[in-house]
């Protein structure tokens, strides 16, 4: 089992400083109060939303907590995120990231100073965790994030050089850079890199990168196409983390049903999220066969 830093617990009570709450219960963690019957987990269209939501709908099952799945409620990452902020369900996968955008659109995600990050890259976490904590619509809350992030990174030939955006270390050559991922290659990581060249999707980066036409390839870190690449080292967060977080209805879940849910967040990673999302798109696993492998793996406490 892994262990999660005391950091967090700390970032969830500024939050509520925050946000302004002073209820007792609230302290506990982000609200939930009592909410007797059956929890409603849901998910978007996309396999890696139908596992987490599987993953948490289990975890809750687990401790006792009548459950419904309601899966691919729309093709967008933001479905699910909709049908929470609807009520139509309680409890949906949602990406830090992708929340802030969603709630402070145009405005860039907090961060702690560079030197603070170098010294601990979970404080950028912390940072980004307590400041969308106190922006979400009033009724909303999160559990803990967890280790999987789901977002685009570069990626370079596992037999290149180290590289890494510490320093801007082992950027100089081209990016290929699919349609629908951000183009400002630059501006995204920090560092100067060669030129972009603009490839149809993922596959094609990969390619790119294997025929010698691009050193670096940006690739979303659960893709399927990453696993022939190395990811390229980020040890100081420069890039604004969109990491897998249970959206809530503080109302829905009790205090222990959402403790129940952070307790993914520490066994969670993206190497595990990717092996699944790799599973189910293949046709090798189907999603809940996915979720029940991982659960059987990890005990949660």
């Amino acid at each position: 089992m892994r262990t999660r830093t005391p950091r967090l617990a700390a970032a969830v009570l500024a939050a509520l400083v925050l946000a302004g709450c002073s209820d007792p219960g609230d302290a506990a963690d982000l609200g939930p109060r009592t909410a007797p019957g059956t929890v409603t987990v849901g998910s978007s269209g996309a396999a890696a939303s139908k596992i987490e939501a599987l993953i948490y709908a289990g975890a809750l099952r687990m401790a006792g907590t009548p459950v419904e799945t309601r899966l691919g409620l729309g093709p967008g990452e933001d479905a699910a995120v909709a049908a929470v902020e609807r009520g139509d369900i309680t409890v949906a996968p949602a990406l830090t990231g992708a929340l802030w955008d969603r709630y402070r659109p145009g405005t860039p995600q907090p961060t702690k100073a560079k030197e603070e990050e170098s010294a601990n890259p979970r404080a950028q976490w912390d940072a980004q965790f307590v400041a969308l904590s106190a922006v979400l619509p009033e009724g909303l809350g999160l559990g803990d994030p967890t280790l999987a992030l789901d977002q685009p990174m570069l990626f370079a030939s596992k037999d290149a050089p180290s590289a890494t955006l510490r320093g801007c270390e082992g950027l100089s050559g081209a990016v290929a850079v699919p349609a629908g991922t951000p183009q400002d290659v630059r501006a995204r990581y920090g560092c100067p890199t060669g030129p972009v060249v603009p490839v149809a999707d993922e596959a094609a980066a990969v390619r790119a990168v294997r025929e010698g036409r691009a050193a670096l390839a940006q690739l979303g870190t659960l893709s399927p196409t990453s696993k022939d690449l190395v990811q390229v080292a980020d040890p100081d967060g420069a890039v604004p983390s969109r990491a897998v977080v249970p959206l809530v209805r503080r109302d829905g879940l009790t205090v222990a049903q959402t403790k129940r849910l952070s307790a993914i967040a520490g066994e969670l990673t993206t190497a595990d999220l990717a092996k699944l999302v790799a599973q189910v798109e293949s046709g090798e696993r189907t999603p809940e066969q996915a979720a029940g492998d991982w659960a059987g793996e990890h005990t949660l406490n």
